[in-house]
């Protein structure tokens, strides 16, 4: 285990471990700007000994935003976003933002106009806001594109580390990614290499913005985690591609938030706490009588995404990020030994901001995490914790 803790170097910038605090999203705002919390929490993280800590789910633009309380990367949000950063690396820690875009998948009612690779049933918002997105055209697409360049090379300017772009979980570029959601017939639809297309072009126009030696991530699913999705297969052509384009490192994960939620996070559904989340009486009386149908349970177990990640290990020497189900230190072992050159952890330093300390010192052996994912209720809740250790 003492590997993972050694100093490394992700594409030119010195980390002092291999742990990255992967996007989870906090929920720490005051009308959609960064507050006190959010900073004492990614402090806490630095403070923990997390190599990178990553600030999760900044939408590039206003009307990218999944709810309304979402931060979006603009002048006052960027003032508050400095002060993280200056407060990480006081505490000895360095800071990446996730940048990403809702395309179809959204309820916030400021949003007019969804937009998607086609024209898409808004099962998520549907009873909050617009029902269906409209198929993006060339201007739409020339948009998004600057809306992802400008942010990056704002969010490069006060001072983060690195970028995180958003290609996984049902969001826009997964979206494009996805057969799913991309039904287009031009030359951004069909095969994999068309519904890459257009995800790569962003990733290739951010990294022109922010210089080759800046450090740019991306997320990116192994699978969207059912049959007529996003595939292995395409996640080996995706990664090749990314490598081609300089990526400073590929994060694993999976899932598909309008479909498959709990594919990426296992254990248990917290379904009263999101039934009584509901922000109408119709949304409300929707869960209560389709939640169990729609929010399927996945079981939980250590390491649970290794076996498919183990396949993109051997299918390139890019940079990659493990994630999903690292809780211990034997669990650690595993995936280093697999070859992987970073750990994302979220529900553990949730637990416990100091759970890497206290790991590296053996007063534990595992996280204390029971993977009851109440957690995640608390996100909409004034901010994500764990309700095991707030009680």
């Amino acid at each position: 285990m003492n590997r993972a803790f050694k100093s490394r170097n992700l594409h030119g910038l010195k980390v002092k471990n291999a742990f990255i605090k992967t996007a989870t999203y906090e929920g720490m705002y005051d009308d959609g700007l960064p507050n006190q919390k959010l900073l004492n929490f990614h402090v806490s993280l630095a403070k923990g000994n997390v190599g990178l800590t990553t600030i999760a789910y900044a939408s590039v633009s206003a009307d990218g935003r999944t709810f309304k309380e979402q931060m979006y990367i603009h002048e006052r949000s960027l003032t508050e976003l400095k002060k993280i950063v200056l407060a990480v690396h006081k505490a000895g820690g360095k800071i990446s933002i996730q940048l990403s875009h809702c395309g179809y998948f959204s309820k916030n009612k400021e949003v007019r106009r969804l937009i998607a690779p086609s024209r898409i049933f808004n099962e998520y918002g549907f009873l909050s806001g617009p029902s269906f997105s409209k198929a993006m055209n060339k201007e739409d697409f020339v948009q998004v594109s600057n809306s992802f360049t400008r942010s990056a090379a704002q969010l490069k300017e006060i001072g983060f580390d690195a970028i995180e772009i958003h290609m996984g979980h049902g969001y826009l570029l997964s979206q494009f990614l996805s057969p799913w959601t991309n039904r287009r017939k031009d030359h951004y639809g069909g095969r994999i290499e068309n519904r890459s297309r257009f995800p790569l072009e962003v990733f290739q126009q951010v990294k022109e913005a922010v210089g080759k030696e800046y450090p740019v991530l991306v997320k990116l699913n192994l699978s969207d985690g059912f049959t007529g999705g996003f595939t292995i297969e395409d996640c080996i052509y995706v990664v090749r591609e990314l490598k081609k384009l300089d990526c400073a490192a590929v994060i694993l994960s999976g899932g598909f938030t309008s479909k498959t939620p709990f594919y990426l996070l296992r254990g248990e559904v917290p379904l009263k706490g999101m039934i009584e989340n509901g922000e109408s009486l119709a949304e409300k009386i929707t869960m209560s009588v389709f939640g169990p149908l729609i929010v399927k349970k996945y079981g939980y177990r250590t390491n649970y995404f290794l076996d498919q990640a183990k396949v993109i290990r051997s299918s390139s020497k890019i940079p990659l990020v493990y994630l999903g189900g690292v809780d211990s230190k034997a669990a650690i072992e595993e995936v280093m030994d697999a070859g992987f050159d970073f750990i994302a952890l979220g529900r553990p330093l949730i637990h416990d901001p100091d759970f890497l300390n206290k790991l590296a010192s053996g007063e534990i052996l595992n996280s204390g995490c029971t993977h009851c994912n109440e957690c995640i209720v608390e996100m909409d809740r004034g901010g994500v914790k764990c309700v095991i250790n707030h009680q």
